[in-house]
């Protein structure tokens, strides 16, 4: 097919509308847009299989430190095993390591520690699997450790150029991968992600957001999500928006723009409310695209209880000090599941989870959830996520 014909071309239908952006130049790759309406009896319902024994630290001492806790992410990695990095580890601040657990639920064991030398750590903030390779990317130091998945051996350490880090990162292979981020340098302030090589050097930045002035909230937010595409490239969820983006990575080309005319998410500017009369902005959290090219979607959004989760804060003298606090195990917020397809341009299923599930984590097909013992070491679940007819008398397929 020609690029003209290309540009000619769209879809139009009741569940959806699927535009050809016009290419800027003649030899560049067309874009679309797939706007997503919503549907209030979506076909599909959404089902957990259970993909494991549920993980914990066991029956050791109360205080044992042999777990971790306050988890941002879970890794699956090579040899049925998972990797676990904490936010921050009792008494020391930021963590300096990570965990590696069993999937039959018969062990683990530390990896890093604090120092300077290679395999040692003063931030673990992204652990990325890649093959047979671990990326361990330390934002304190400005480094990417690169680890044997099997033994933990260091292979390769490079600084990075200098950056704010984001939501996420993406390893694509052992010497390419993509930071979400803020450069403040000249040519790269106002983009948002950033490829780098193997030698930690900026080889393109994509995904420009307008830039706002000193002291002003961002025009729109600046952090994503991101998760591999089946046929190359990145899926690139905003936070702020219901809007998902493929990009081709060697190019810093948009292919496709997936995005949701949802009315109970509204553009925002990525800042919460602080404030009982204001729920908090809806989220995106995470995303997936599975093997039949459909976009697993996990939102944040304030619970039905969320204007209880905000109390008067004491009295400050400081002028930025804020009016309101959460208040401690409140739960402002839930976890909605919706999976789009940006093929038919429909919602296929989209459930509110219960709040005990603690969903965190959607990646490569499975599904982990996590939750928080008296003392704060996690319990992590493993599910297989999948499809079902709502009502497979007439014979519909997921």
């Amino acid at each position: 097919m020609t690029w003209e014909a290309d540009m000619r071309r769209f879809v139009t239908g009741g569940v959806g509308l699927v535009l050809s952006l016009l290419a800027s130049t003649r030899g560049a790759v067309a874009q679309e847009e797939v706007v997503i309406p919503d549907d209030p009896t979506p076909p599909c319902t959404i089902e957990f299989i259970p993909a494991g024994p549920e993980l914990s630290r066991g029956p050791e001492g109360l205080l044992e430190d042999t777990w971790p806790s306050g988890l941002p992410e879970v890794e699956p990695l090579p040899g049925r095993r998972i990797a676990m990095a904490e936010v921050f580890a009792t008494g020391i601040g930021a963590s300096d390591r990570f965990f590696v657990a069993s999937r039959d639920g018969s062990g683990g064991h530390w990896v890093g520690r604090r120092g300077e030398g290679p395999g040692e750590y003063r931030f673990v903030r992204l652990v990325k699997p890649e093959g047979e390779r671990l990326h361990v990317f330390d934002p304190m130091r400005m480094l990417r450790t690169v680890l044997d998945a099997t033994t933990f051996g260091v292979v390769h350490t490079n600084h990075l150029e200098p950056l704010q880090f984001g939501a996420d990162g993406l390893v694509l292979d052992d010497s390419t991968y993509v930071i979400n981020g803020t450069m403040y340098s000249r040519d790269r302030a106002g983009y948002v992600l950033h490829l780098f090589n193997g030698e930690g050097e900026v080889v393109r930045s994509f995904d420009e957001i307008p830039v706002a002035m000193p002291g002003e909230e961002p025009i729109r937010g600046q952090w994503r999500e991101l998760a591999p595409a089946r046929n190359g490239g990145v899926w690139s969820g905003w936070r702020s928006e219901y809007r998902l983006d493929l990009w081709d990575v060697a190019s810093g080309t948009r292919r496709r723009s997936v995005v949701r005319n949802a009315p109970w998410f509204p553009p925002h500017n990525g800042t919460s409310s602080r404030h009982p009369d204001r729920p908090n902005n809806p989220v995106i959290a995470n995303i997936m695209e599975d093997a039949e090219g459909r976009l697993w979607v996990r939102i944040a959004v304030a619970s039905d209880r969320w204007s209880e989760c905000w109390e008067k804060a004491p009295p400050s003298e400081h002028p930025e000090a804020p009016e309101y606090t959460a208040r401690p195990g409140c739960p402002s917020s839930e976890v909605r599941i919706e999976v789009l397809d940006p093929e038919a341009g429909r919602v296929l299923a989209a459930q509110t989870l219960p709040r005990n599930f603690g969903l965190l984590r959607l990646t490569a097909g499975e599904a982990f959830a996590v939750s928080a013992d008296e003392f704060g070491f996690a319990t992590v679940r493993q599910w297989r996520p999948a499809l079902r007819p709502v009502n497979n008398s007439q014979g519909r397929q997921c």
